[in-house]
C-alpha cells in the first residue's frame, strides 16, 4: 500500500480518507459535481451533480466485504473481459488489485483530475506483460474516464478493456436505450448466438447480457422515472455491453438486495471480443468516455 497519500491532498477539492474497512478513497468536490475514487481496482464508486441524485448504482445491502468487489460504480475490466481461459476469476486481475496513485490536479476551470497507475509488478506476477497501464479520472459537471495502455515491451500485446458502468435508474422497467440500432449483438442468455438490433429504443423486459459489436457512436439511456436522459460519449471504444441480471440472477449476487436490479442498469463501453486491441512493441493506445446527464 502507498504511504502518505495525503500529499495528494488538494485543499477544498481533493481528500484522502480511510473507510470503515481501512481501505483509502478519494473524495473529489468541485462547483458542479462531487465523487468518490477507491485506489484498491481504481474503482469509482459515486458521481453526482449537484441538485441530482447520484448517477452511479451502488449496490445497497454492503454484505459482501471490500476486497471482494461491489458490484456498482465503474470497475475497470481488464486486461480481459468475461472468463478468460485458466484465469479463476472474471473480467481480469485490475478491479482486484491495488493501484498507484500518482498525481492529483485542480484546474482553473474547476476541473479536477486524478491519475492512477497499475503497477507493472502486479502484471507481471499475474502472468501478464509489464506494459504500462494508466487510468485518469476527470470530474467537473460531467465524468471522464481515460484508461491509457503503452505497449514498453519487446513482443505484441493482447488485450481487452472495458469501463463496467452501473447507472441509477428509476424503474428500470421503464427505462430503454438509444443508440445501437443496426448493430449486431453477441446475446450471452443464449450462448452468444449473433442478432440483429432493429430497435433504436430498445427496453430491458428480462435478463439483458448483449455485447454490441462495432458501437462507437455516442448511446443515452432514457430514463422517465427519473426525468432524466444518462448520454454516453465513446472515443476508441468499439463495443458496448448491455446487462441487468433480472431478478432470478440477482439474487444470486451475494451484495445485491432483492429489488436492486429495479434501480440499476449496465451500458459498460470497451473493447471486447473481437474487437480485442493488438498492440505492437512501442504502440498505444487510449480509450475514452465521458458520461453527463440533463433532464427530459
Amino acid at each position: 500500500m502507498q504511504k502518505n497519500l495525503q500529499q495528494f491532498e488538494i485543499p477544498g477539492h481533493v481528500v484522502l480518507s480511510n473507510d470503515e474497512n481501512g481501505l483509502p478513497k478519494i473524495t473529489i468536490t468541485t462547483d458542479q459535481s462531487s465523487a468518490e475514487i477507491y485506489i484498491y481496482g481504481a474503482h469509482v464508486t459515486s458521481f453526482q451533480k449537484k441538485g441530482e441524485i447520484p448517477l452511479l448504482f451502488m449496490s445497497e445491502s454492503r454484505r459482501v466485504e471490500r476486497g471482494k468487489m461491489l458490484h456498482g460504480g465503474i470497475p475497470v475490466c481488464y486486461p480481459w473481459f468475461g472468463a478468460h481461459a485458466g484465469e479463476a476469476f472474471s473480467h481480469g486481475f485490475a478491479r482486484h488489485s491495488v493501484w498507484d496513485l500518482m498525481e492529483t490536479k485542480a484546474y482553473p476551470s474547476g476541473a479536477v483530475m486524478v491519475r492512477l497507475v497499475l503497477p507493472r509488478k502486479t502484471m507481471v506476477e499475474a502472468g501478464w506483460a509489464a506494459v504500462e497501464t494508466e487510468l485518469f479520472i476527470t470530474v467537473t459537471n460531467k465524468l471522464t474516464l481515460e484508461l491509457k495502455v503503452r505497449n514498453t515491451t519487446k513482443e505484441d500485446f493482447l488485450f481487452e478493456e472495458c469501463f463496467h458502468s452501473y447507472f441509477s435508474v428509476g424503474d428500470i422497467q421503464k427505462t430503454t436505450v438509444h443508440g445501437l440500432q443496426g448493430l449486431q449483438y453477441l446475446d450471452k442468455t443464449e450462448d452468444l448466438v449473433e442478432k440483429l438490433e432493429s430497435s433504436n429504443e430498445i427496453p430491458i423486459v428480462g435478463e439483458t447480457n448483449r455485447i454490441y459489436l462495432e458501437s462507437t457512436g455516442a448511446l443515452e439511456i432514457h430514463d422517465p422515472s427519473l426525468d432524466r436522459t444518462i448520454r454516453i460519449e465513446k472515443m476508441h471504444s468499439h463495443s458496448t455491453v448491455v446487462w441487468n441480471p433480472w431478478k432470478e440472477k440477482a439474487t444470486d449476487l451475494p451484495d445485491f438486495g432483492d429489488d436492486d436490479y429495479l434501480h440499476m442498469l449496465c451500458v459498460e463501453s470497451g473493447n471486447v471480443a473481437a474487437s480485442a486491441v493488438k498492440l505492437a512493441p512501442g504502440e498505444s493506445s487510449s480509450m475514452k468516455v465521458i458520461l453527463s446527464t440533463f433532464s427530459n
